[in-house]
């Protein structure tokens, strides 16, 4: 009798075990990540020497780990990409906290991973441990991201890596923090093979969508609204589409400022901080129709909550975070879902055709083509704005810090298109100018970048300019230099009649970006910018532009100190 016969079956290969960190990079890989961006150290040193076998992804060392947050923000919001940081434990992520702040508050998607002490010393104290026994770094920065977590097995890290940069892009988008115990990252893992692919879709009600047609068909005098979350996808285009459609006007917020063309004649430019009094004008003469697209309507956005932003028969609020709906202002709809697909799903709701051309235009207070020096005997921060904008290119895409300067250049520059202006007014810190434009410079390297900062600013991002000179990114800074904090001093003096000197007057803008090997331009008096060889010099790495401003000028208004003298008082003293 012959012997029974069994299936035969090949001996299955298994892989090689590989190290944590090289598996975590090819993720990175895999999920689209070309430039991350960090200061390195000791327990996150896994992750920088496998990233030295892939080439393809660049590494950026800052000098400071709050500049590898701004600089990742800001190449987040240009590509629409994830924004990655790599730190290490205890200062290094504790660092990054200002950063993920502003990216929560912005809506910005940024991934840190954070190095830690190895586990078998966890609740010793070990030094820089951030775990829950010690500083319990998880905690606190589950306030300030989406998602917050400690990886404590090696096999599990594949897994929660993808799932943290999935909720990093999802819905509203916002930052992540991983935390990585060194041995973990060291120990081998067999790199699993995950299928899945994870898809999100948001349509809204269409009965919904018909009611919020109707609403705008049937409006007289109606407005459009315009937030950053507008600036995702094809947000920018379905907003033009719509307003042209309908011949309706558009206000941007200041953080939008460019997602629609302000040459455009519907434009009438920014409402809020440094708005621009055509818009105000509009808003002043009443509407019975708002559409506001992808804004929380924040302080700065409202010029302070302002009552003009009130519709006497529809306010229709579109935002992908239904938390955003009806928070500061009464809404009579909420369309809760991306601002491409809700105006997507309204265009096709609305009758083909277009109607009867409108005129509008935005105006500004004063017409800088004509302004010589100022009282002071320097150059004002107006014409200054409107001198850079004839040397630099007209594709030049701009970032700006916080201070008086942004009112300025939020009010002057012209900006064209939805990346062209950078702002991160969320949270409002200093220092994300110079950081903003090594991310957009890198998210964009074929277009012109020129950060626009004050000289507080300027050395609060010193160590930014340092790293572009390293790194061989040309980029412009142009600083408008008062010689103080000049929005804080001008504050005080308005809120109190009477302010420190809070420092500043000594500083040497072009000493210090000399010093960090920068090329230097000069400019004090109205024609020195538009003199200055600012394209062939930067040709050859990052330059300083230097504009000694009049101290004297001011904007005609400044909400920020209305709202904070209403609420800081000096006491009256009673005899």
């Amino acid at each position: 009798m012959e012997a029974p016969q069994h299936p035969h079956f090949e001996p299955q290969t298994v892989p090689d075990p590989t190290r944590t960190a090289d598996v975590l990079v090819d993720i990175l890989v895999a999920a689209g990540v070309e430039v991350v961006f960090g200061l390195p150290g000791g327990t996150i040193s896994p992750i920088y020497d496998a990233l030295l076998d892939r080439p393809r992804i660049r590494v950026i060392t800052t000098r400071h780990e709050s500049g590898a947050m701004f600089a990742a923000a800001a190449y987040a919001r240009a590509t629409g990409k994830l924004g990655v940081v790599l730190v290490t434990s205890g200062p290094g992520v504790i660092n990054t906290m200002t950063g993920l702040a502003s990216a929560h508050c912005d809506g910005l998607p940024v991934l840190v991973l954070a190095g830690e002490v190895p586990r078998a010393v966890f609740g010793k104290h070990a030094l820089q441990e951030g775990t829950a026994h010690h500083l319990d770094i998880v905690s606190m920065a589950k306030h300030i991201t989406k998602l917050a977590i400690q990886v404590t097995e090696p096999n599990g890290a594949p897994a929660v890596l993808r799932r943290t940069i999935a909720t990093a892009l999802s819905g509203r988008r916002g930052p992540a923090l991983l935390t990585l115990p060194l041995d973990l990252l060291s120990a081998p893992i067999v790199a699993p093979e995950l299928s899945y692919e994870i898809r999100s879709e948001m349509r809204v009600n269409p009965a919904a969508i018909t009611r919020a047609a109707d609403a705008l068909e049937r409006a007289h005098r109606p407005i459009i609204f315009a937030g950053s979350g507008a600036r995702w996808g094809n947000g920018p285009a379905r907003l033009a589409e719509l307003a042209h459609r309908l011949q309706i006007p558009v206000i941007t917020t200041p953080k939008a400022k460019g997602v629609f063309p302000e040459h455009h004649r519907l434009a009438l430019g920014v409402f809020g901080h440094g708005g621009h009094p055509s818009a105000t004008a509009y808003l002043e003469d009443g509407i019975d129709c708002i559409l506001a697209v992808g804004t929380g309507f924040s302080d700065p956005a409202t010029d302070g909550w302002s009552p003009l932003l009130k519709a006497s028969r529809d306010f229709i609020q579109i935002d992908a975070d239904a938390l955003q709906i009806g928070r500061n202002y009464p809404v009579t709809q909420g369309l809760v879902g991306p601002a491409e697909t809700v105006l997507s799903q309204l265009l096709d709701a609305l009758p083909a055709g277009t109607r009867a051309v409108r005129r509008f235009g935005l105006s500004r207070h004063l017409d800088p083509a004509t302004m010589g020096d100022g009282e002071g005997g320097l150059i004002s921060p107006e014409r200054a704005l409107w001198e850079l904008q004839r040397v630099m290119p007209p594709g030049t895409a701009y970032t700006c810090d916080i201070g008086e300067h942004l009112l300025f250049a939020t009010h002057y520059l012209e900006i064209n298109d939805p990346q062209g202006f950078l702002i991160m007014t969320g949270l409002a810190s200093m220092g994300t100018g110079m950081a903003g434009a090594l991310g957009l410079k890198l998210a964009m390297p074929r277009r012109p970048v020129a950060a626009v900062v004050g000289d507080g600013c300027f050395s609060m991002g010193l160590g930014d300019l340092q790293t572009a000179v390293h790194e061989r990114i040309p980029l412009l800074v142009v600083v408008l230099n008062d010689h103080r904090y000049g929005m804080v001093e001008l504050g005080h003096g308005a809120l109190f009649g009477r302010t420190p000197a809070f420092g500043g007057a000594d500083m040497n803008v072009v000493e210090l970006a000399q010093g960090v090997g920068a090329q230097i331009l000069v400019a004090r008096h109205t024609g020195d910018i538009l003199a200055s060889n600012v394209r062939g010099l930067l040709a050859n790495g990052p330059v300083v532009l230097n504009v000694d401003i009049d101290p004297t000028a001011r904007m005609p208004k400044n909400k920020r100190f209305e709202t904070l003298g209403r609420v800081t008082r000096r006491p009256r003293l009673v005899n």
